[in-house]
């Protein structure tokens, strides 16, 4: 019988799982009380020992050394400020040295050619470091003015900027007993290359850097200015005559594509402000250009001169005949004038470059915009220089351009150029018109 269903078992493929045995008594019980309960070891511990809260201490969280009783929390912001007045760029506490302050003065230099609009920002920071040096620091005056002029004289588009750099030193540092006589020292310097004017015109080598220092003379005469006795500022007569005078009357007296180029571009430059300031010399002789202007017009027959350099000579000749592109109306003029001027000026020969303008909407410069003139030129080429300067003295009428051979044409004479009917501005041919009417037909209607 048994055998019979074990066999049954088998068949069937089920296996046989007893069930898991209850402990005893006695393991119970030591699982429960240990492995020995007649062996309950009794603690004599207690977390009230003297050994873990000691009953009488001396210490105190209000004892004096954790918080001062005579100097209160306040004292330490008036430190902290003094102590961040005190920071300087040398170090903590420490003014700067010579060297710190002509190594910011270079990179300052060096930005400013390419960020001209940031002077004052590049050059606050300078002059903190100027005004922090010991009183028996070296001077270093002596080096910023040379460090000054070279790139004044060397960096065509820095020549606006150094100019306009004069004069914020000579106005911030007016004080500072080191910098006091900077206007005197840096026009001591030009006054030693001036000297050396007829040096260096016969020298191919240094006759770029006579026209790169002419020219930044001609923007220190527009932009440096001293106080008179009463207070009123005006630009520097010396500057005007005889220095600006006699770099042109050498230049003219020399004359090249080059030399003529520097001496157009500077008087279309400063031509306007010469005229106004005769006052600024002490006799009509020694301010009068005649003798400039007389020199630049016989050099228009000068056979060793290209068709452009003759272009320019023109150019600035008519700007002087055009008063130099002003009104000449002495009562000033309305809102409505001057619009009305800007707009011809803009189409005349007298504006030959983009027009840009301030916050306020005003005209300015392209040098105060942060250009130079010499900027544009890279991108000329040779061809194109002579014919913008032929443009610019009135060689070409208005809607033509040169060819090859010298012949004029009139643009509208092209083969590329057609006009298909009358031009307005809601002009359509036959066939547009039939096509618009047909695209209106197919548009689904809307009751």
């Amino acid at each position: 019988m048994s055998s019979g269903s074990a066999g049954k078992d088998s068949e069937s493929g089920s296996h046989f799982q007893p069930g898991l045995r209850r402990p005893l008594l006695s393991t119970q019980e030591k699982l429960q009380n240990g492995l020995d309960s007649s062996k309950n070891l009794q603690s004599t511990l207690s977390v009230n020992a003297p050994e873990f809260v000691p009953r009488k201490t001396t210490f105190s969280v209000t004892a004096a050394e954790f918080v001062p009783r005579q100097q209160p929390y306040p004292q330490y912001s008036q430190g902290l400020y003094q102590d961040f007045q005190g920071l300087q760029i040398g170090g903590y506490g420490q003014p700067p040295t010579s060297e710190q302050v002509l190594d910011s003065f270079k990179t300052a230099l060096t930005a400013l050619i390419s960020q001209p609009g940031n002077m004052e920002e590049l050059m606050s920071g300078v002059i903190d470091q100027i005004n922090q040096l010991p009183a028996t620091a070296e001077s270093i005056q002596n080096k910023v003015v040379e460090m000054l002029f070279e790139q004044c004289v060397s960096e065509p588009n820095f020549r606006y900027t150094g100019a306009r750099l004069c004069r914020l030193l000579c106005k911030k540092l007016k004080s500072h007993p080191m910098f006091q006589d900077f206007r005197n020292v840096f026009l001591t310097r030009c006054k030693e290359e001036f000297l050396k004017k007829d040096e260096m015109i016969l020298n191919p080598k240094l006759i770029d850097r006579l026209c790169g220092f002419t020219m930044f003379i001609g923007e220190l005469f527009l932009n440096l200015e001293v106080e008179d006795g009463s207070g009123k500022a005006h630009k520097i007569g010396i500057l005007r005559s005889p220095v600006l005078k006699d770099l042109l009357l050498i230049l003219l007296s020399h004359p090249t594509d080059f030399t003529v180029k520097c001496a157009t571009q500077l008087l279309k430059l400063t031509g306007s402000t010469i005229e106004d300031t005769a006052y600024l010399n002490k006799t009509p002789e020694e301010g009068s250009y005649d003798e400039v202007f007389l020199q630049i017009r016989q050099l228009d027959t000068y056979p060793d001169l290209n068709r452009t350099s003759k272009c320019l000579i023109k150019s600035v000749l008519d700007l002087k005949d055009n008063n130099w592109g002003r009104s000449r109306s002495s009562n000033p003029p309305t809102p409505e004038d001057s619009y009305q001027q800007n707009y011809q000026q803009a189409a005349n020969f007298t504006q030959n470059e983009p027009i840009f303008y301030n916050q306020h909407g005003q005209p300015i410069s392209a040098q105060e915009a942060g250009y130079s003139d010499q900027a544009f030129n890279p991108y000329l080429q040779e061809e194109e220089e002579e014919e913008f300067a032929r443009w610019e003295a009135g060689e070409l009428e208005e809607g033509g351009h040169w060819v090859e051979g010298g012949d004029y044409q009139a643009w509208s004479d092209q083969d590329e150029y057609f006009q298909t009917g009358p031009y307005t501005e809601n002009y359509m041919d036959e066939e547009i018109e039939a096509a618009y009417e047909e695209f209106l037909r197919q548009q689904p209607s809307h009751h």
